[in-house]
């Protein structure tokens, strides 16, 4: 059964992503997907049956920058999950919770990792990934993580909210203690489903849709850092963080909420950063170019309290192209429901034109 994507498509693919991510000369790339609507099905032979679909349209698509890809997502507990906790099932518009498995600080001092790899939404993963390929009839299928939460997210889903923000101030060391576990169980985990699925055939996390090559590090979810001010973000995650990047190789950043207070900690960090999404008006495009500069990989997207002022990236274009960030690189993702070809007009206006999404300009 043909998944539409040739070898080469997909190794020009590959050697194009390892350029923009390396690259400090600028440019725009577009990712542009068919369909992941089978993410968190709950009913796992649809799930199979949605992403075997969804690579054969991404493969008809003919879109260059994109690779044949399984999105296994199981929701934004799966890494909580390992520590125990109710799962309480999706549900119409309400997505997959998670009950705290602590109710009180002194509870994380029992807090032991409840699930093995095999009972793991990570083994599940795998036996998707397997599945796909198996009904596919391909080993060129790709991968990306189940939700990989950082560690205080993780620690977020694993106690009441109030606990633990007091806890930052009253129980510093049991929080760091904490932590510290949890980073080790997501290095472990993480570290295992890259060793079965192939490290050259996981790409990055469920969101964004970029590609992260072999070697050019992990995407991870960072949606605690507009919570905490600067220090304790600097005390309490960026260890930990840099834990993981320099374990694989970097991290890409995913945080869609209002992260400026913590530009300068990000900006001294001693690991590697490739790239950080940017939603507006959470977090102001120019500011976080000025501070992080031009190495970076910014993905822009617009937030639910943007879209009546640019409803789509298509009319977000322009804002972008009046930042003048001279020398930035965007990388737009984006899936069904979008116009590529007027995106791909618009992309075209940023920085006068001089960067074409299918020409990059390295």
């Amino acid at each position: 059964m043909s998944t539409g994507f040739t070898t080469e498509r997909i190794q020009g693919a590959l050697t194009a992503f390892r350029r923009f991510l390396s690259s400090e000369s600028g440019g725009t790339l577009l990712s542009g997907y068919s369909s992941t609507a089978y993410r968190q099905e709950p009913d796992f032979e649809l799930m199979i049956e949605g992403a075997c679909a969804a690579i054969q349209a991404d493969g008809a698509s003919g879109e260059p920058y994109i690779l044949p890809t399984v999105w296994p997502d199981f929701g934004t507990v799966s890494t909580a999950a390992l520590w125990g906790g109710k799962i309480i099932p999706a549900c119409g518009e309400q997505r997959v919770h998670i009950h705290p498995v602590a109710r009180v600080l002194k509870d994380l001092e029992n807090l032991v990792c409840r699930q093995s790899f095999e009972e793991s939404d990570f083994q599940k993963a795998v036996n998707l990934y397997q599945r796909v390929c198996e009904r596919l009839e391909t080993d060129e299928i790709f991968a990306r993580t189940p939700d990989f939460q950082g560690p205080m997210n993780t620690l977020a889903l694993l106690i009441d909210q109030t606990e633990l923000i007091c806890g930052l101030y009253t129980e510093p060391e049991l929080i760091a203690s904490v932590l510290d576990r949890v980073t080790d169980t997501l290095i472990e985990y993480f570290q295992r489903f890259r060793e079965i699925i192939g490290p050259s055939k996981v790409i990055g996390n469920i969101w964004p849709y970029i590609v992260l090559p072999d070697g050019q590090g992990v995407g991870i979810t960072q949606d605690y850092m507009p919570l905490l001010g600067p220090d304790l973000y600097a005390q309490f995650e960026i260890p930990r963080l840099k834990r993981i990047a320099d374990e694989f190789g970097g991290v890409f950043i995913h945080c869609c909420g209002a992260y400026r207070q913590h530009l300068q900690t990000l900006q001294q960090a001693n690991f590697k950063i490739w790239g950080i999404e940017v939603h507006y008006p959470c977090t102001d495009i120019a500011e976080v170019f000025n501070a992080l500069g031009r190495k970076l990989v910014y993905v822009p997207y617009v937030a639910p309290t943007g879209a009546q002022q640019y409803p789509s990236l298509i009319e977000f274009c322009d804002y972008l192209a009046e930042q003048k960030c001279s020398g930035s690189k965007y990388w737009f993702c984006v899936s069904d429901g979008n116009d590529l070809s007027a995106l791909r007009r618009a992309i075209r206006e940023i920085n006068g034109g001089e960067c074409d999404c299918y020409n990059i300009n390295l």
